[in-house]
């Protein structure tokens, strides 16, 4: 962002209660002074300490001109910042709200960059008057609806963050799957779903919730600490919550009342798996969308910088080793897909046999559909040139599976790496407009194999003193390369010895070796060498006499 706008992001931050973990304010900056960057987002990742601990510190690392500054919203109040040109980045986790924002033309790239997942948790007070623990451990449906009951008795109360964070929408999702609630039905434009409510139908803004439901407009944080006191008639307070904010919390002794109640949904209770992923965004503002706006100035160049960043591997593994202590981090990295190998490859083939690479490529966050229709390529390097640039020998396309077999004869000893380029996909196509996103490319080494070349129908013929050898080599010689064909021989028990060579040129198929010996009974052995491109062929011992 121009510096001519810090100012009103000061303002505009102070007015709204938004969090800025980094203002800069006064007179242009000098040539010597980092230039503002702007990231609104989510307050997932500010309360968990994400940010302060990985984001900011890394990318301002590597990228001493910036000044990363990120203002702390949900979701939705986030994508209200951006769209007013007041930010230069997004990063956001509401797929039904970000879709309308690609929709309206304020990303950069056809969709968000997915950066990470994590998941969601129920938290409940250890007394667990809704018996969530007991019941619903794995039923998020089913846990909503048990403390609907249990609300609806006096015994519990739901503090819910309210408005359009990532974390509501998807609370609102979950409401949608209960039974036994009176709910009210979200419109598509706040994230859709369903609230409790005194009334059913469309919801009315304000919303009229019941008692024991409260929307207290916290961030995720915050929230968190308003149910861990659970100053409410009844006590026994709930919060939805991502885990990596709990889990920080959580680890300062802030929260002594709460613990997680339910996690990770079963693939059998309602809405499955997907219902408890928390999958995260990150999004580029585009300035051609701001074009007709003289006061808004969109670092590009800063927020495309940081997508190519926070994707990276060596970002990735940062952001996954993050409250990482118990083996169980509560953000994965997403940002490129997996891809694993089917079975080993064969250390060594003949010249002229084929080779079969099966893989498998998919989205590493839960519940996206398979990778379908992506070219994936077969890349070869020399292993004497590990730094070479690798070459492509053939490539195949992932079935409705995400599978791809790929067949190719080796004509030379090569290290082989299965490479897939940058993926576009959508992700759900029930949204209007669909949500898709841009998975970053992504490479798997699968190993060396060797060919062993092979000397096939050879046949001799005397003529005088000279010995001829005919026949048909395998592999041919690369292209820029050549190779010798080695004729050893000794007379009695004496040890093989050359005594001829001649030299293959590239893309030969057949040859043709005379050498001249004495009289007598000979032993030799032909040899095809071409030493780091392939293992030597040669023929077994055989024994002639000239005259």
């Amino acid at each position: 962002m121009s510096q001519r706008l810090t100012g009103s992001l000061l303002g505009l931050a102070l007015a709204t209660g938004a969090t800025v973990a980094t203002v800069a304010i006064g007179s242009p900056s000098s040539a010597a002074d980092p230039e503002p960057f702007v990231v609104v987002g989510t307050s997932d990742v500010f309360d968990s300490f994400l940010t302060q601990t990985v984001l900011e510190p890394g990318f301002e690392k590597a990228y001493p001109q910036y000044d990363f500054q990120y203002v702390s919203r949900g979701t939705g109040a986030a994508i209200t910042y951006a769209q007013a040109g007041t930010a230069d980045a997004m990063i956001v986790h509401a797929a039904a709200l970000e879709n309308q924002f690609v929709a309206a033309g304020y990303s950069d790239e056809e969709y968000g960059r997915a950066i990470f997942w994590g998941d969601y948790v129920l938290l409940g007070p250890a007394d667990d008057p809704a018996g969530v623990l007991a019941s619903a451990p794995h039923d998020i449906a089913g846990a909503f609806a048990r403390i609907a009951a249990a609300g609806a008795a006096g015994t519990a109360n739901f503090v819910s963050r309210g408005g359009t964070p990532g974390t509501t929408v998807q609370e609102h999702a979950i409401w949608a799957l209960t039974t036994g609630t009176t709910t009210c039905t979200v419109s598509a434009a706040n994230g859709g779903g369903a609230s409790p409510s005194t009334s059913t139908g469309s919801c009315a803004n304000p919303i009229a919730l019941p008692s024991w439901y409260h929307a207290t407009g916290l961030t995720q944080g915050p929230n968190i600490l308003n149910g861990d006191v659970c100053n409410y008639d009844g006590g026994g307070c709930y919060v939805f919550t991502d885990r990596g904010t709990y889990n920080y919390r959580a680890s300062k002794g802030q929260i002594t009342r709460l613990g997680i109640v339910t996690r990770d949904n079963d693939a059998a209770a309602p809405g499955g798996v997907p219902l408890l992923i928390n999958s995260f965004h990150a999004y580029a503002l585009s300035p051609e969308k701001f074009a007709d706006s003289p006061n808004v100035d969109i670092n590009n160049e800063a927020a495309l910088l940081f997508l190519d960043w926070v994707t990276s591997p060596e970002t990735q593994q940062a952001i996954g080793a993050y409250l990482n202590e118990s083996a169980d981090p509560p953000f994965l990295p997403s940002a490129a897909p997996s891809l694993t190998l089917d079975d080993p490859l064969p250390t060594t083939v003949k010249a002229g046999e084929r080779i079969s690479v099966g893989a498998t490529l998919a989205n590493v966050t839960p519940g996206t559909p398979a990778l379908d229709g992506v070219l994936v390529k077969l890349l070869a390097t020399p292993p004497g040139d590990p730094t070479g640039a690798p070459v492509l020998v053939s490539a195949g396309t992932t079935d409705g599976e995400g599978h791809v077999t790929i067949g190719y004869r080796p004509q030379a000893d090569a290290t082989y790496t299965l490479d897939v380029g940058p993926i576009t996909k959508v992700e759900d196509a029930t949204l209007d407009p669909v949500f898709g996103d841009l998975l970053a490319p992504t490479s798997l080494t699968i190993g060396q194999v060797e060919v062993q070349g092979r000397l096939q129908d050879v046949a001799r013929s005397i003529s005088g003193g000279r010995l001829t050898l005919t026949g048909v080599l395998a592999p041919v010689v690369p292209a820029g390369d050549t190779g010798q064909l080695v004729l050893l021989a000794a007379q009695g028990q004496r040890e093989l010895k050359p005594v001829g060579t001649q030299v293959v040129r590239a893309g030969a198929k057949k040859f043709d070796v005379t050498v001249r010996l004495g009289a007598g009974t000979w032993r030799y052995r032909l040899q095809y060498v071409n030493v780091g491109v392939i293992r030597t062929a040669q023929t077994s011992v055989r024994s002639v006499t000239l005259s």
